[in-house]
């Protein structure tokens, strides 16, 4: 597909999977934004392609905040927003006292995704998932342990549990900005990350499974596909780029509003919240 004219906004862009998406896209003439952690691979990645980058640490409301801002004032009109960081953390607190694993995997993103509603227009929002959203629950009323962290819970289900609420702030996020299309998908499990969680077992099982699970390549062909496809992701969970039967709570209103609520509370420290 020619993309020649059209404006992406990659996060996750500095390795592994977001890399290799920012490889495809680019070949495909998009007109690239790169975000990542790290100053000096996203800057490489950056030189590479051509592009400009931005660096932002996703623990911090701040610096995502700060991004926010910056792209805003570069980037006027975003065709795709392709909310690819994220990653499982030992349970720990950020600086702003949030979980670290719902801050980077949740409330970050949705901070980002609502500070450039104006830019989007009526674009794309495509959100990197994990199918173990599906082994989460959430309730409307007890958010507030999801954001502080509870103790003796394992990164993997606070994982779980960042990653099925930013699929349904996502889906809120479109009942509140229609013209904007949005969609979420499982990549498949991939060498770059698989059992990172669990530490030396972690370690030893991605050796021994490598032979069977995905390259980041791959993932990033589903990125990308998704990314650029024609038809509407209308709302739509994909696992790689068909469309699946993700957690039925995903597209629940009332927990919709209830977490849009909480997430406005959490970020209104930095600044102004999301309207």
């Amino acid at each position: 597909m020619n993309l020649t004219g059209k404006t992406i906004v990659l996060t996750g862009a500095s390795s592994g999977l977001g890399a290799e998406a920012a490889r495809l896209l680019s070949a495909q003439g998009a007109a690239l934004h790169l975000v990542g952690r790290d100053e000096k691979r996203t800057r490489a990645i950056g030189e590479e392609l051509h592009a400009p980058t931005y660096t932002a640490d996703f623990t911090s409301l701040s610096q995502t905040r700060g991004l926010a801002a910056q792209l805003a004032h570069a980037v006027p009109n975003i065709d795709v927003l392709a909310l690819n960081a994220g990653g499982v953390t030992p349970p720990r607190l950020t600086d702003d006292g949030i979980d670290a694993n719902f801050q980077a995997n949740a409330l970050a993103p949705w901070l980002l995704m609502t500070q450039l509603a104006g830019q989007l227009g009526t674009g794309r929002v495509l959100l990197t998932s994990s199918r173990s959203h599906n082994n989460a629950v959430l309730s409307p009323y007890n958010l507030a342990a999801a954001l502080a962290g509870e103790p003796r819970v394992s990164g993997h289900r606070t994982y779980a549990r960042a990653k099925l609420a930013a699929g349904v702030l996502l889906r809120e996020f479109h009942r509140r900005n229609p013209g904007v299309d949005a969609g979420d998908f499982h990549p498949g499990i991939m060498a770059t990350d698989f059992g990172r969680y669990m530490g030396r077992t972690g370690s030893l099982l991605k050796t021994a499974a490598r032979p069977f699970i995905g390259t980041p390549r791959q993932g990033a062909e589903r990125l990308a596909e998704l990314a650029t496809r024609q038809q509407d992701l209308a709302d739509a969970y994909f696992v790689h780029t068909r469309r699946a039967k993700g957690s039925a709570q995903l597209h629940s209103q009332e927990l919709g509003t209830a977490l849009w609520e909480v997430a406005n509370r959490a970020t209104a420290s930095t600044s102004n919240s999301a309207e």
